[in-house]
């Protein structure tokens, strides 16, 4: 029987680097977006993450994308 994959919604973490804490190590701090459209492109998406960091103080570190699909048979 053939597994079929269906798309739930999306999320992404943003990672901003907050610089140096009092022990020397590097301080991340990461933002959650959650519910995006399963259809939304990753230049759309990128878009949206360069706004919200032109908001911010902190440079931005990394972004990831996280796909959610339910399995059935």
């Amino acid at each position: 029987m053939a597994v079929i994959s269906s798309p739930n919604a999306s999320s992404v973490k943003i990672k901003y680097d907050h610089g140096t804490g009092l022990d020397g190590k590097r301080v991340i701090k990461t933002k959650t977006l959650s519910s995006l459209k399963s259809s939304a492109t990753n230049d759309d998406i990128m878009a949206v993450v360069n706004a919200i960091t032109n908001l911010q103080q902190h440079a931005l570190s990394a972004v990831n994308r996280i796909d959610n699909v339910s399995l059935s048979e």
